[in-house]
């Protein structure tokens, strides 16, 4: 059966990666695409829909993909660590109101909000995959740094909306699984002012997105709830 998908955070470099990745999947018909301006990727089997979270209006564009059957993959690659006015913080003397509203409006609560939006599309689709981007600095027992106050917390209340959301969609439907990836150190504009001081291993968007794509097509009923990082492996909370 041909698979349908959506891809939210598409104008990113790891959303264009997973937009690009499965429209080379023969068993994808169609792929829903999300970003703040629509994105043309000139590819018959992408329809690109503006959706921006701090525009509660554009929400309601999704009301184009209605004609839709169903979903199998719901992929949320949305994200923000730094902007030119928000600043990951070093200490508490550097939060301000302003940048933590922003972070968590990115990062939370239009990710959460989207799905709300989404809900009609879900129920009626069988059994749906809800793949939210999330950072291994979210965990709470990891965080042995300190710093990055709206960041790390945003991710950590990110992680809390993953499992609330996995447990009411499991009531719904058995088949449906709600998990969070980490994709790693990738190199984006995300990430580019931090890569200096990386000892590990650096992605390439596509190979973050190539190994990510592994674990979701892995992943079954007993994994939804969980947060996992590129390779699998689950991140304790």
């Amino acid at each position: 059966m041909k698979k349908n998908i959506l891809i939210a955070g598409a104008s990113g470099a790891i959303g264009r990666e997973f937009s690009r990745f499965y429209s080379d999947d023969p068993n994808v018909e169609k792929i829903v695409t999300l970003s703040r301006k629509t994105y043309g990727f000139g590819d018959k089997k992408i329809q690109s829909i503006e959706v921006d979270y701090s525009k509660e209006g554009t929400f309601e564009n999704l009301d184009k993909i209605s004609q839709l059957e169903s979903i199998s993959t719901i992929i949320i690659a949305t994200g923000i660590l730094h902007t030119d006015q928000v600043k990951p913080e070093k200490s508490i003397d550097n939060i301000n109101f302003e940048s933590l509203r922003d972070v968590f409006q990115v990062n939370v609560f239009g990710p959460i909000l989207l799905v709300k939006k989404l809900l009609p599309l879900i129920k009626k689709s069988g059994g749906v995959k809800i793949v939210f981007l999330t950072a291994r600095v979210g965990s709470i027992s990891d965080n042995e740094l300190g710093g990055w106050y709206s960041y790390r917390s945003s991710k950590s209340a990110l992680n809390m909306m993953i499992k609330n959301l996995s447990i009411e969609l499991k009531r719904a439907n058995k088949e449906n699984i709600v998990i969070g990836i980490h994709p790693g150190t990738v190199k984006s504009h995300l990430s580019e002012p931090f890569l200096r001081n990386v000892k590990h291993n650096i992605f390439t968007p596509r190979k973050s997105v190539e190994l990510m794509t592994q674990v979701i097509s892995k992943i079954s009923q007993k994994d939804s709830g969980k947060c996992f990082d590129f390779l699998g492996k689950v991140i304790d909370p």
